[in-house]
């Protein structure tokens, strides 16, 4: 059995597989822009080779913020496949896909429960910004997400009272697809298993009803 990880929500097609028996995980990346559309579904059935889609035990995808287009598609194929499949959904925030990337692939904090913080720029001149802890296996948020003037989102990190690392995300978020993939394990190890219809695209104020 496998679990498997979508990121659509920048303009490149992330993919990433575990192996739950043999724990095996590999990723890729797919530089595709306007032509996701057209070949999503050609790289997930050349990605999941050898496996077939009945050894799929669980979907993830990342559920924005992001690009409105990318985000809406990656969750539409995601929550229809998990349908299909009758499998869990997990939807994971760009964002908190960001920080546990960052945590996986970082080799020394500057303090041992340093925090990351994550911004990602919206339009208006607004920003996408989120807190999280560092911590085994996988990050907690601190500071949920939510959409900042610059102004405030300054304020925000000028007055946070512990050391954090600051990530300033502009585009190219698909190889974070492993973040994605790491936070939907760590929820099935603890039993967690979402039914498809509760993911649903978030594009910074509210999510859309329907997808």
């Amino acid at each position: 059995m496998i679990g498997l990880a979508i990121h659509t929500s920048s303009p490149e097609l992330g993919l990433a597989l575990l192996d739950l028996e043999q724990d095996k995980q590999r990723s890729q990346v797919w530089p595709l822009g306007r032509d996701l559309t057209a070949y999503l579904h050609d790289c997930l059935t050349d990605f999941l080779q050898p496996y077939r889609w009945s050894d799929v035990a669980y979907l993830a995808v990342a559920k924005g913020p992001g690009g409105f287009t990318g985000t809406r598609i990656g969750v539409v194929v995601a929550r229809t496949l998990a349908q299909q499949l009758q499998i869990p959904l997990f939807g994971v925030s760009s964002l908190a896909a960001i920080a546990q990337h960052h945590q996986l692939t970082a080799t020394t904090y500057a303090e041992p429960l340093a925090h990351i913080a994550v911004s990602l720029q919206a339009q208006r001149s607004e920003i996408f910004g989120a807190i999280y802890q560092t911590q085994a296996p996988v990050i907690t948020p601190i500071l949920a997400e939510a959409l900042y003037s610059k102004a405030d989102w300054g304020g925000k990190l000028n007055h946070w009272s512990t050391p954090h690392h600051l990530i300033a995300a502009e585009g190219g978020l698909a190889h974070t697809v492993e973040g994605v993939l790491a936070l939907a394990q760590h929820q099935w190890q603890t039993g967690d298993r979402p039914h498809w219809s509760s993911v649903l695209p978030f594009y910074g104020q509210h999510p859309v009803q329907q997808p």
